[in-house]
């Protein structure tokens, strides 16, 4: 029996150079093709992957050598931060500590990171895979995409995942997840109890026909909120948390009626609704949901803090030690609960 795909040849290659078969260089591509009867980008492609492991070194005109101790755990693994979003990762305000936890993790671990922004439909939100290019990574962390069918196709690859972040739908996919549940419940006891308000509006995501997960807050605000007042549809605006539509988003909701609170739920839209309400001479208190360090925002705004950096962090020890076999079972599902401070 000859090994027949990429898992079991990298299985077989592993267990050669622990046995001490292979103590410094493996055979040309080329005669591991035949040996194992496959292509030579086959058996190129698992070379590579053993390479994105530490486990080996490949040079062009040089060959495959084995690394010192077969690649201790950890020791040069290339880790592909998968990242969706409208600006520079490094630069966004919520996500770039997201990825600085990652990179906590990963650089004292020895594991080299790279990152991989991809970019959707500006319309749809959707991704073209055909688009996407893969590296031969050890290990992958998927950072703000949600579509299922994306997703799918990163965990076909087989190499070790997580997601980060945003919650996504499927309960089978692997994550640390920000839970903003019992914070928008402590944000909406707080407008209701303390600020005696009784008409809280919502701005924020009230659809996703992509990643459902991204309706958590949304449907947090409805199951508080009706603790204080009859839902009304008037006082819910559906928005994209991209800078530049809070303004339009809130005039929309001004036009209908008026609240006496919202809750925002992006904090990256706070500084133009304030703007704008600000401009139409109305004083309300705003709760935002991300816990940023904003300037120039109203003294009666609060926010619903989620820990970014520590997110990151849990991901980043998840999938090492998912990598390096240390978990009994599967990654599985792990929440952050955010908190209203």
């Amino acid at each position: 029996m000859y090994p027949s795909c990429q898992e079991d040849i990298i299985a077989e290659l592993k267990r050669r150079i622990d046995a001490g078969d292979y103590t410094e260089m493996l055979p040309p591509a080329s005669q591991l093709a035949g040996e194992f009867r496959v292509n030579v980008k086959t058996m190129n492609k698992a070379l590579n992957r053993l390479a994105a492991a530490g486990v080996v070194e490949r040079r062009k005109r040089f060959g495959t050598a084995v690394r010192p101790s077969g690649g201790a755990a950890g020791e040069a693994r290339m880790i592909e931060v998968v990242f969706s979003g409208f600006t520079a990762p490094f630069l966004h305000p919520f996500w770039s500590e997201v990825l600085e936890g990652l990179h906590d993790v990963f650089s004292a671990a020895g594991c080299r990171m790279i990152l991989n922004h991809i970019v959707s439909e500006p319309e749809t939100h959707l991704f073209d895979l055909s688009r996407i290019r893969l590296s031969e990574a050890a290990g992958r962390v998927v950072v703000g995409p949600g579509e299922k069918r994306l997703l799918d196709w990163i965990a076909a690859t087989r190499r070790p995942m997580i997601c980060a972040g945003d919650e996504v739908s499927d309960p089978d996919m692997p994550g640390v997840f920000f839970d903003f549940t019992r914070g928008i419940g402590d944000a909406i006891d707080y407008l209701g109890k303390q600020r005696k308000c009784r008409r809280i509006g919502f701005i924020g995501h009230i659809e996703a026909w992509i990643n459902p997960g991204m309706l958590q807050k949304f449907h947090a605000y409805l199951h508080a909120v009706q603790r204080y007042m009859q839902m009304d549809r008037a006082l819910i605006e559906g928005c994209w948390p991209k800078p530049g539509n809070g303004r339009a988003a809130v005039r929309n909701l001004l036009a209908r009626t008026r609240p006496d609170a919202l809750l925002v739920a992006s904090d990256l839209l706070i500084p133009e609704i304030a703007a704008e309400l600000e401009a139409q001479g109305i004083r309300i208190p705003l709760v935002g949901c991300d816990g940023l360090r904003l300037e120039k925002v109203p003294d009666d705004y609060r926010t619903i803090s989620a820990a970014r950096r520590e997110c990151g962090r849990r991901a980043a020890r998840l999938l090492l030690d998912a990598m390096d076999g240390k978990l009994t079972g599967k990654i599985g599902r792990h929440a952050i609960e955010a908190e209203f401070r």
